[in-house]
C-alpha cells in the first residue's frame, strides 16, 4: 500500500518540476514568530525589500508588522482583506523622502514576474494555537506567505477519501481559523483524486484540475494522477499568480461574504475570451461566443472577464454594455455583478431607452451598463420616419457582452443587431451562452463570430460543476378539437414562449384561450394536480436523506418548480393542489409550502389576479426557494425563473408545457446545480417532450449525445437499479432473509433485517476477513445499497423496478441499520462520523418496512436491555446464545463505552484508557483472535472495572475526590514516578494541583498566554518540590495542563 508520506513526496517532486523549492517544516520553523503563526517573516520582509526598492527599510519593517496583524477574529473578512492586499498592494505607510516630499507608496506583496517571487513547498508544517496542535501536510509559500494548503489522505485505504480530507480542513478552520488568513487555495487529495477550492468552499464546489496547458481535458490514471496534473497545472507559478490576483473573488451578500475561485474551464475560457477581444478590437469587432453549459458558472466568467478587460492596458478603460433579452435576466445578472467586490466600478442598471442613449453618447470611457436588447429599438417617431437607429458613439473602446445570444429568444434579432451596429459601429461584441447556437442560426454567428471555448454537459458533470438530469415522461392526456393538430398546439405554445411585454399580450388572447382549453381542461388539471402531489411526496421522502445537514437535526426542504403553459393554468393548478393539501396554503409571503409566481397588472381578472405581486414580493419567494431550511417546496411558474435563476436546492422540475430548443435546455438546467448531497436532478414531463428533448440535444456535442448527462430516462436508470438489486442478492446469499420474512413470526421483519445486519457485520462471515485496504462484504453492501438508494430516488416509479419494490425497501432498511451500527462503532473508537452515515441516520427512509425506525439496538440483537451493575453470569450466557451474537457483542460494547465515559467524566487518562482497551478487544475479536465467548468474558471483566470506578478514590487516606483522582492519574502514568514517589506522595501532589487550579485558573485562561505560562511554572515548581523524576516532568506537565483544561469549567474559585 502506498503510504500518505509517499504521495507527499511525489507532490513535492512534481512541484519541484515547475519551480517550487522543497523544505521541511522544521527547516523554516525559526522564521515563524510563533507556532500559531504560519508566515515566514524573513522571507516576507526580504520580498518587501526586493519588490519595493525605493522605500526605506524601517518603513518596510513597520509595514510588515502591520500587514501580518489581524484586525479582527472574523476569518473570511480577514481573508478578504489580505487578498485585497495581494491583488492591489498596501498603502498604509507614509514617509518623507530625501527631497522633502511626502510619499505614500503602494507596496507590492507579489511580483508580476515569476522570478521576482520566492516559491517554497514545505511539508509537515506544525501549528499550535488555542490549545490545538495540528500538522499541515504541505503548505505552499510565496514570498513567505502561506497561499495554499494541501491535505492528503492515503489512496489505498478504503476510508481515506477527499471528503475526509475536506472534513479535516474544516476541522482546522474551526480550530485554528486565523492560520488561513492569507490562504487563497486549499487542495484535498487521496493521491489519485485531487480537487481544489478555498478554505471556505463547500465540498460540492471543489473542482479537479484535469486539463493541459491549453485547457483541453486529459486522461487520468495511475501514470498521470489528478494530483500530478493539478500540481503541474494550477501550481505552475505564473498561472498560480494569475489565479491568486485575477481569478479569486468575493461576494458581499445578505448572509455575509462568500469566497470563490475559478475552476479550470472558467480560467481558460476567460483568458481565451480576453485574448480574442484584444484581437477583435483591432480588427472586425467579433470576439466570438463562449458556450459553457448552464449551471457551470457562466455569470462568474462574465464577471472575471469584465474585470480583466476593464484593466487591460490595450483596451483603454473600455465601457462595458451587458445585454440580456429579458428584464428578469438583466436584474439577475446585474445583482451578480453588484455583489462582487472584484470589480473596480459599480454596475449601472439602465431602465429607459433615453437613459441608455445618454450614457453612451456622453461617456468617454469606463462604466458597466446593464440593459436589455429591446432598449436598442428605435423610437416610434424613428420608425414612422423610416430613420435608422442614431449613432450613440463611434469609440472603439466599447465592449458589448451579450448573455444567451439565441435568435429564437428575440422576435427580430436581425433588426436589433442592426440597430446595435448603427448605435455603436466600432464596438466589439462577445456572447456568453449556456446552450449551443443552432447550426441553422447563421445570423447569430455573423454578429458575434465563432466559438471561443466550449464546455459541454458531459465535462460539467464529470468535473462536478453540475449534476446530471434524468428525464421521466408522465403524460396526462389532452383532448384536441376536430381539425386541431398537435402541430397547431406547438405553434401556439411557441408564441407563448416569446415572453412578450404586458402591453403586447392582448394580441395573442386567442392563443391563450386555446391553450387554456386544452392544457387547462378541468378534468386534466385535477389529474395533473393529483399526480404531482403523489409524485412530489414520494420524491421528497427519497431525497430528504441525501439533503440532510450533518451539523444539525434540521429537516431539509428540497424544492421543485412546476411549469405551466399559461398564467390561468398556473392559478387553477394551485387551487387544485391546495384543495387536496390545504395545509400547504398560506396567504403570507413568508409562509406556506406552495406559491405561484408570474408577472401581471391590476387589469388581470381572477384567478390570475390572485397571484399577481410586486417584484419585491416575488423576490421574497425566490429567496425562499434558495433556502433549504425554508418550508417552501413548490413554486408554480409560467416563464419567470426559467432562465438565469439559480436555486441549488431545486432538484425536481415538473414541466407541463411543450418547450423546445434552447428554452427547454435552459429550463431543465434549473435542477442541475450542485448542492450538498444532491446527486441528480429530475425532469418530470407531463407535456409530450421526448422528441423536443432529443431534437434539442442534437445541437450538443457528440460526447453529450453519447453519454447523455442530460436526458437519460428513468427507465434507463431503472436498468442500473435492477443490476444493483442482483448484486445485493448475491452479497446476502449466505443469509436467507426471505425465509424469515415468509414466516408467521410477528417479529419477522425485525428478525430479517437484524439477521442481515448480523451477517454483514460479523467477522465470521466469509469475505469479512480481508487484507488491509480491501473491501469486506459489509463494505460492498454499504456502497451498493447507497447506489441503489440514489437510483430509487430517481426511478422508483419505473416499470422495471415495480416488482422489486419490497426487496428494495428491505435493502434500504438494512442500510440504515448498518449506518446506525457504523456510527456507534466510530463513536466508540473516537472517530468522526462520516457525512453519509449522519445523513442516513438523520434522514427518513422512503416507505420503510413494517419495523419502522430502529432505535433499540438491544432488541435488534435479540437480548434484553442490560445494566452494567447487573451483568450476571446468566445474562452473559444469554449474550452468547443471542439470536444475533455479533450484534449482541456490539451492543455490549456500546453499553461499556457509554458507562465508562460517564464514570470517568473529566478524567483524561482513565477515559482514554478505557476507550483504548475496548477498541483493542473489539479489534482482536474482529480479527478472530478472540471467540465470541472470549470477547464477551473480557468485556464483562472490563465492565466490572467500570462499575468499581466510583469507589477507586476510597483506597487513599484521606480519600481522593474525582478531581484529585484525575490529577493522580495524570502524574502516576510513569512507572518510575510511582516506584520512586509512592501512591501517597502522588496523591498529595494531586491534592495540591487541585489547589493550584482553584487559585489560578480563570475563565479565559486557555486564551491567555500569560496565565498559561504562570500555571505551567506553578506545576513545574510543585513537581520539583516533591522530587518528581526530572526526565519525566515535561510529559507530566503537559498532561496536567491538559487535565486542567478539561476540569477548569467544572471548578470555580469557591470550591
Amino acid at each position: 500500500m502506498i503510504a500518505e508520506a509517499q504521495w507527499e513526496s511525489d507532490l513535492l517532486d512534481w512541484l519541484g518540476e515547475v519551480g517550487w523549492t522543497h523544505n521541511t517544516g522544521s527547516e523554516v520553523e525559526s522564521q515563524r514568530a510563533s507556532l500559531g503563526d504560519l508566515v515566514l517573516r524573513e522571507d516576507f520582509l526580504a520580498a518587501l525589500r526586493r519588490l519595493n526598492p525605493g522605500v526605506p527599510d524601517q518603513f518596510l519593517q513597520q509595514a510588515a508588522s502591520d500587514l501580518l496583524q489581524p484586525k479582527s477574529q472574523d476569518q473570511i473578512s480577514e481573508n478578504k482583506a489580505f487578498h485585497d492586499l495581494l491583488a492591489h498592494g498596501y498603502r498604509g505607510v507614509t514617509y518623507t523622502d530625501p527631497a522633502g516630499l511626502e510619499q505614500t507608496p503602494t507596496l507590492r506583496l507579489l511580483g508580476d514576474e515569476v522570478l521576482q517571487n520566492q516559491w517554497r513547498a514545505v511539508q509537515q508544517v506544525r501549528i499550535q494555537e488555542k490549545g490545538f496542535s495540528r500538522r499541515f501536510d504541505v503548505v505552499l509559500y510565496v514570498n513567505g506567505l502561506p497561499l495554499a494548503v494541501v491535505e492528503l489522505k492515503q489512496a489505498g485505504h478504503k476510508g481515506a477519501t477527499i471528503a475526509k480530507a475536506h472534513s479535516q480542513l474544516g476541522t482546522y478552520l474551526h480550530e485554528i481559523g486565523m492560520a488561513f488568513r492569507t490562504v487563497v487555495a486549499t487542495v484535498i487529495s487521496d493521491g489519485l483524486s485531487a480537487q481544489y477550492g478555498t478554505p471556505f468552499t463547500p465540498l460540492n464546489h471543489y473542482s479537479p484540475w484535469t486539463v493541459d496547458e491549453q485547457g483541453v481535458p486529459v486522461e487520468t490514471g495511475p501514470d498521470a494522477t489528478e494530483l500530478d496534473i493539478l500540481a503541474h497545472g494550477l501550481f505552475e507559478p505564473a498561472r498560480f499568480l494569475d489565479v491568486v490576483v485575477h481569478f479569486t473573488a468575493f461576494d458581499e451578500t445578505d448572509t455575509g461574504l462568500i469566497k470563490r475561485i475559478a475552476k479550470p474551464h472558467q480560467y481558460f475560457a476567460v483568458r481565451k475570451a480576453v485574448d480574442s477581444t484584444v484581437r477583435a478590437v483591432d480588427s472586425h469587432g467579433k470576439a466570438g461566443v463562449v458556450w459553457h453549459t448552464q449551471g457551470s458558472g457562466k455569470s462568474m466568467e462574465m464577471e472575471l472577464y469584465a474585470n480583466l478587460v476593464m484593466t487591460h492596458p490595450r483596451l483603454l478603460n473600455p465601457t462595458l454594455v451587458v445585454i440580456t433579452d429579458r428584464t428578469e435576466l438583466d436584474g439577475q445578472l446585474y445583482e451578480t455583478f453588484a455583489r462582487s467586490t472584484l470589480l473596480a466600478e459599480s454596475p449601472l442598471q439602465v431602465r429607459r431607452r433615453s437613459e441608455l442613449r445618454d450614457q453612451l453618447s456622453n461617456r468617454a470611457s469606463g462604466g458597466i451598463l446593464f440593459t436589455t436588447l429591446q432598449k436598442f429599438g428605435r423610437t416610434s417617431d424613428e420608425r414612422d420616419a423610416g430613420d435608422e437607429h442614431p449613432l450613440l458613439s463611434d469609440r472603439r473602446n466599447i465592449i458589448v457582452i451579450v448573455d444567451e445570444a439565441h435568435r429564437s429568444h428575440y422576435d427580430d434579432l436581425d433588426g436589433y443587431a442592426r440597430h446595435l451596429k448603427d448605435a455603436l459601429p466600432n464596438a466589439t461584441l462577445i456572447a456568453f451562452t449556456g446552450t449551443p447556437i443552432s447550426a441553422a442560426d447563421h445570423n447569430t454567428r455573423a454578429v458575434f463570430g465563432d466559438y471561443i471555448d466550449i464546455y459541454d454537459l458531459t465535462r460539467a458533470v464529470e468535473d462536478g460543476a453540475t449534476v446530471p438530469v434524468v428525464f421521466e415522461q408522465r403524460l396526462i392526456q389532452i383532448s384536441l378539437a376536430d381539425g386541431f393538430t398537435p402541430a397547431d398546439l406547438d405553434r401556439i405554445a411557441d408564441e407563448q414562449s416569446r415572453d412578450l411585454d404586458l402591453a403586447e399580450r392582448q394580441r395573442i388572447e386567442q392563443s391563450v384561450a386555446v391553450i387554456n382549453a386544452v392544457y387547462g381542461a378541468p378534468e386534466r388539471l385535477a389529474a395533473l394536480a393529483g399526480d404531482i402531489v403523489e409524485h412530489w411526496e414520494d420524491r421528497r421522502e427519497r431525497m430528504d436523506e441525501s439533503l440532510q445537514p450533518t451539523d444539525s437535526e434540521a429537516t431539509p426542504h428540497g424544492k421543485a418548480l412546476i411549469v405551466c403553459a399559461t398564467r390561468e393554468i398556473c392559478a387553477r393548478l394551485y387551487d387544485q393542489i391546495v384543495a387536496s393539501r390545504p395545509d400547504w396554503h398560506s396567504p403570507d409571503l413568508d409562509k406556506g409550502t406552495i406559491k405561484v409566481v408570474y408577472s401581471g397588472n391590476a387589469s388581470d381578472e381572477p384567478p390570475i389576479r390572485d397571484h399577481v405581486r410586486r417584484e419585491s414580493e416575488n423576490r421574497v419567494i425566490k429567496n425562499r426557494l434558495k433556502d433549504i431550511d425554508d418550508p417552501l417546496e413548490l413554486v408554480i411558474v409560467k416563464d419567470m425563473m426559467l432562465t438565469g435563476f439559480d436555486a441549488p436546492p431545486l432538484h425536481t422540475l415538473y414541466l407541463d408545457r411543450p418547450l423546445k430548443g434552447a428554452l427547454l435546455m435552459q429550463t431543465l438546467a434549473r435542477v442541475n446545480r450542485t448542492f450538498r448531497g444532491k446527486r441528480d436532478g429530475l425532469l418530470v414531463a407531463y407535456a409530450p417532450l421526448a422528441d423536443n428533448l432529443r431534437d434539442a440535444l442534437a445541437e450538443y456535442t457528440a460526447t453529450d449525445q453519447a453519454k447523455k448527462p442530460v436526458g437519460q430516462t428513468t427507465d434507463e436508470v431503472a436498468t442500473t437499479g435492477v443490476d444493483l438489486v442482483k448484486a445485493l442478492r448475491a452479497l446476502l446469499r449466505g443469509f436467507d432473509w426471505r425465509r424469515v420474512m415468509a414466516s408467521t413470526d410477528p417479529k419477522r421483519a425485525r428478525k430479517a433485517v437484524g439477521g442481515a445486519v448480523e451477517y454483514l457485520r460479523s467477522p465470521h462471515t466469509p469475505g469479512n476477513q480481508v487484507a488491509e485496504g480491501a473491501f469486506t462484504v459489509g463494505d460492498r453492501y454499504r456502497m451498493l445499497s447507497a447506489q441503489l438508494g440514489r437510483v430509487w430516488a430517481m426511478a422508483s416509479g419505473a416499470e422495471a423496478l415495480a416488482a422489486l419494490r419490497d426487496e428494495v425497501r428491505f435493502y434500504e432498511e438494512v442500510r440504515v441499520w448498518m449506518a446506525k451500527y457504523d456510527a456507534k462503532e466510530r463513536e466508540a473508537n473516537g472517530q468522526p462520523i462520516p457525512e453519509e452515515i449522519l445523513r442516513a441516520l438523520r434522514g427518513v427512509v422512503a416507505d420503510a418496512t413494517a419495523v419502522g425506525d430502529i432505535t433499540d439496538i438491544y432488541a435488534a440483537a435479540g437480548i434484553p436491555r442490560p445494566s452494567i451493575q447487573a451483568l450476571t453470569p446468566e445474562m452473559l450466557a444469554g449474550f452468547q446464545r443471542a439470536e444475533h451474537p455479533h450484534l449482541a457483542i456490539e451492543a455490549l460494547r456500546d453499553l461499556l463505552v457509554a458507562e465508562s465515559r460517564q464514570a470517568t467524566t473529566g478524567n483524561v487518562v482513565r477515559q482514554k484508557a478505557f476507550s483504548e482497551r475496548i477498541a483493542e478487544l473489539m479489534n482482536r475479536y474482529t480479527n478472530q483472535q478472540l471467540t465470541s465467548a472470549e470477547v464477551i468474558a473480557e468485556l464483562a471483566r472490563l465492565a466490572q472495572e467500570v462499575a468499581d470506578e466510583a469507589d477507586r478514590g476510597q483506597r487513599f487516606t484521606p480519600p481522593l475526590g474525582a478531581h484529585e483522582l484525575a490529577f493522580y492519574d495524570a502524574v502516576s502514568q510513569n512507572d518510575s514516578a510511582v516506584l520512586l514517589q509512592g501512591d501517597d506522595m502522588l496523591a498529595q501532589i494531586a491534592r495540591e494541583l487541585v489547589g493550584v487550579m482553584q487559585r489560578d485558573v480563570r475563565t479565559d485562561w486557555t486564551r491567555r498566554p500569560d496565565v498559561q505560562a504562570k500555571l505551567r511554572s506553578e506545576v513545574k515548581r510543585l513537581l520539583r518540590r516533591y522530587k518528581y523524576p526530572p526526565d519525566r516532568q515535561p510529559g507530566a506537565v503537559t498532561l496536567v495542563l491538559e487535565q486542567m483544561e478539561v476540569l477548569a469549567n467544572a471548578i470555580s474559585p469557591e470550591v
